[in-house]
């Protein structure tokens, strides 16, 4: 996928897509998508370190073996849906607000109801002439 790290949306846009795009016929569980962002080169260090550094405590569940059942993967959608509270943007960092559907869709067949999540990205650079890199993605 190629963004225009210039843009914090299209750096927030990229990135929610990754962390969200699962496959169950490649993946071992939803954290692989996360660890693919991480490689994509869109976080900072830290934040891409924390999520390749996260171990799960736990399978994935049920939803997740459903979907491996079905070979699923996910269909991504994004909805921009800012936060009259959220501050202002600065030449460094910004904060952005998005709704993520995710559409699990198996192959042979199969699909079931969209899920939905709010996530919260914060993005930060260096100086304006930088590009952008997501620093932290909260998920209500």
């Amino acid at each position: 996928m190629d963004i225009d790290q210039r843009q914090a949306d299209a750096v927030a846009r990229g990135t929610l897509t990754v962390m969200w795009t699962f496959d169950s016929a490649i993946d071992h569980g939803p954290h692989d998508a996360s660890v693919r962002a991480a490689d994509a080169g869109w976080l900072t260090k830290a934040y891409a370190a924390r999520l390749r550094a996260y171990r799960p405590r736990s399978a994935p569940g049920a939803q997740w073996n459903e979907w491996a059942s079905h070979r699923a993967y996910t269909i991504v959608t994004l909805q921009k849906t800012e936060d009259a509270a959220r501050p202002a943007d600065t030449d460094t960092e910004a904060w952005r607000q998005w709704t993520v559907t995710t559409t699990p869709s198996g192959r042979d067949g199969w699909s079931a109801k969209p899920t939905t999540v709010i996530a919260y990205v914060h993005l930060t650079r260096t100086a304006t002439d930088k590009t952008w890199r997501v620093d932290d993605v909260t998920v209500l």
